[in-house]
């Protein structure tokens, strides 16, 4: 892995928090080294399914954000309103942003 490279659960983190306020359901498929995400509307009814993304293009950051961005258009041309949402940046081989402690 290299230090700018996502974990499967950073990216399975990532691609639920992309699709908000929609449900995002991922799961991991192990013996694949991908994992899969179905997207679902306010109402329960399923708008999208990705079978699997492969670990070639979610641990990469800039592919990640590339395939989630695509993503969040279709779902959104589907009739789905989506939360703002951008690839955080990637720092210093954490994955994640560090986010400050509360004091």
């Amino acid at each position: 892995m290299t230090p700018s490279s996502l974990t499967l659960d950073q990216a399975m983190k990532l691609t639920t928090e992309a699709f908000l306020p929609c449900g995002c359901v991922t799961s991991a498929n192990a013996e694949e080294d991908s994992y899969g995400f179905t997207v679902m509307s306010g109402d329960g009814a399923e708008v999208m399914r990705v079978a699997a993304v492969p670990n070639s293009q979610y641990s990469n950051p800039q592919q990640l954000g590339e395939m989630l961005e695509q993503a969040r258009l279709d779902v959104e041309d589907k009739g789905c309103r989506l939360e703002p949402w951008t690839m955080p940046v990637i720092a210093d081989g954490s994955g994640i942003p560090e986010t400050p402690p509360n004091y």
